[in-house]
């Protein structure tokens, strides 16, 4: 075999081994080699996917790959493939249904824009101001008993000390520090009959561990009582947050603008209390067993308590935007019935009427009393002379005649004329009715 024939033979081999197409190339992995049969399928299909969403807008515009599609091309042929951290069944769907997906939801979010731009922006409700006010100083509040000040003291963390320490030096240290208390003797007593009392204090409080006296039994494995101990202090907070979400989007305060929220905020209340709920009771308190120093102690009880009022000011925060935004027809703004327009008109057509009754009995009143038409003349003659003088001045009249000569006559004639055009066709319009009416009978 010459060196012609052997180059061949290895130039075959090697495009043996090469991906066929452009699409196995992006599906493949250093974790994934092969391509899977999804991403073939998926890439194979795409143009066809692409075409089956550009036809139909090549109907009513020339212009068939306009900015919209080619961004929507570049984010589900390069962006969505390269989304290697995703899980693969995530991914693959993705890559499936990317093309269909993405088109429908710029498609809602142009019609949401659309709508909220045909209802004119008005000033904030005073109801909604009230609920603004309200989720405000809740915010605040919660934000504030984040502070350690508010928290139970954490003795470990104030003394710097590891699991591991003995009781007795451990109080010794917090001597130094403060005046030790009825309650400090307690936790003490309570830390020297078990190892797992420290574990139940990082992970319930010191209350939970100092009060409950029904917890503590004699088999072991108290860590369930007291969690059933310390629930209805983790449920209290919830509770006062479900009310104040209540109040900020009840009918009596806010009205219809904060009722069509009461369900999401009271679902999204009730969610982050049986998350947390669900968090404690499956957390395996012998965690901090493996901690030697006092980084890696989870301090749970101050954690989740940090945590907890962070969430509460930040959905406060989120639901007050909400009601700004729908309030002020920013956001979700819905165009107003046709029963509502029609209201609305009707209502702004009787205070013009009764402002045009207002001034013609006024005006009448003024013509009939002697002194009153006496100032009126007087008025109009002094309104008259002050005119004139001001025409007359050198300034004025200049300007008069620059306008003047600036002005399109014949631009003017035409407008004029078309605008009396439109009023003669209407009047047609109007009186063509009529006649073939008359005619009919």
């Amino acid at each position: 075999m010459d060196e012609g024939e052997r180059s061949n033979a290895r130039q075959m081999r090697f495009s043996a081994h090469q991906p066929k197409f452009r699409s196995e190339r992006l599906c493949r992995s250093p974790l994934n080699p092969r391509p899977t049969l999804v991403c073939t399928a998926a890439y194979t299909c795409f143009p066809v996917i692409l075409l089956i969403y550009a036809l139909p807008h090549a109907a009513t515009t020339a212009i068939m790959f306009n900015w919209q599609s080619i961004i929507l091309l570049f984010i589900s042929y390069f962006v969505i493939p390269r989304l290697t951290f995703l899980p693969s069944s995530l991914h693959s769907l993705l890559i499936i249904f990317g093309p269909f997906l993405l088109p429908k939801a710029v498609n809602l979010f142009r019609t949401a824009r659309t709508a909220a731009r045909s209802v004119p922006v008005r000033p904030t409700p005073l109801k909604v101001q009230r609920a603004l006010n309200l989720l405000f100083i809740s915010a605040l509040c919660f934000l504030a008993l984040t502070l350690p000040h508010f928290a139970p003291e954490n003795i470990f963390l104030k003394t710097q000390s590891r699991l591991q320490i003995p009781p007795d030096v451990l109080f010794a240290r917090l001597r130094f520090l403060r005046p030790l208390t009825e309650l400090d003797e307690v936790l003490r007593l309570k830390f020297s009959a078990s190892v797992e009392n420290k574990l139940i204090y990082l992970a319930y409080g010191p209350d939970t561990l100092i009060n409950c006296i029904w917890c503590t039994t004699s088999e072991g494995g108290d860590a369930p009582n007291f969690f059933l101990y310390s629930l209805p202090k983790i449920i209290t907070p919830h509770i006062f947050h479900l009310v104040v979400l209540g109040v900020a989007t009840s009918s009596f305060l806010v009205g219809s603008e904060g009722t069509r929220f009461r369900i999401h905020t009271t679902i999204a209340g009730l969610f982050i209390m049986v998350t947390e709920i669900w968090y404690l009771a499956s957390y395996d308190i012998t965690v901090n067993k493996r901690a030697k120093v006092l980084e890696d102690m989870d301090f749970v009880h101050w954690r989740v308590r940090v945590i907890r009022f962070l969430v509460f000011a930040a959905v406060d925060g989120l639901v007050g935007l909400v009601l700004w935004a729908t309030s002020t027809n920013r956001w979700l703004a819905a165009p107003q019935s046709i029963a509502e327009r029609l209201e609305m008109s009707t209502r702004q057509a009787e205070e013009t009427v009764h402002k045009l009754r207002a001034l013609g009995l006024l005006v009448n009143s003024v013509n009939r009393d002697p002194a009153l038409r006496g100032l009126r003349e007087d008025y109009w003659q002094t309104e008259a002379k002050f005119m004139a003088e001001a025409v007359q001045e050198e300034e004025v009249m200049e300007q008069i005649n620059r306008v003047v000569g600036n002005m399109d006559f014949r631009d003017l004639d035409g407008r004029a004329s078309g605008v009396a055009d439109s009023i003669l066709a209407g009047i047609d319009g109007i009186r063509a009715p009529q006649a073939m009416a008359t005619g009919g009978e």
